[in-house]
């Protein structure tokens, strides 16, 4: 999956718009190659982005992560307890993420708005 960061934002806030997870909070940055991008989420909405260095944790990965991720053949918490996703620095926020990314609405969501 190519990634505009711009277009990504937007595309995880339209595909959040209708969710309300309470304190599933947090900036999170996600890099995918040398694109990054941090979107805030709230109480498991994306609100919009954050800048990549106010993120306290960031997720690197590759595009095709990114796409089995999105597309669902992966699931972001067992990529986590696998160790197949290794975050950068605080994983508290991290929740609000894998929360979000084991959705599936929310994923079929990202995919149809964000190809």
């Amino acid at each position: 999956m190519a990634v505009d960061a711009e277009h990504f934002v937007e595309a995880a806030v339209a595909a959040s718009a209708g969710r309300s997870v309470a304190g599933m909070s947090g900036v999170v940055g996600l890099s995918v190659g040398k694109q990054a991008v941090a979107l805030e989420i709230v109480d498991g909405r994306v609100v919009g982005p954050a800048s990549p260095l106010e993120a306290p944790v960031t997720v690197p990965l590759t595009g095709p992560q990114l796409s089995a991720l999105v597309d669902g053949s992966v699931s972001m918490a067992q990529a986590f307890m696998k160790g197949d996703l290794k975050p950068e620095g605080a994983t508290g926020p991290l929740l609000a993420l894998i929360e979000l990314f084991e959705d599936g609405d929310f994923r079929r969501q990202l995919a149809a708005v964000a190809s």
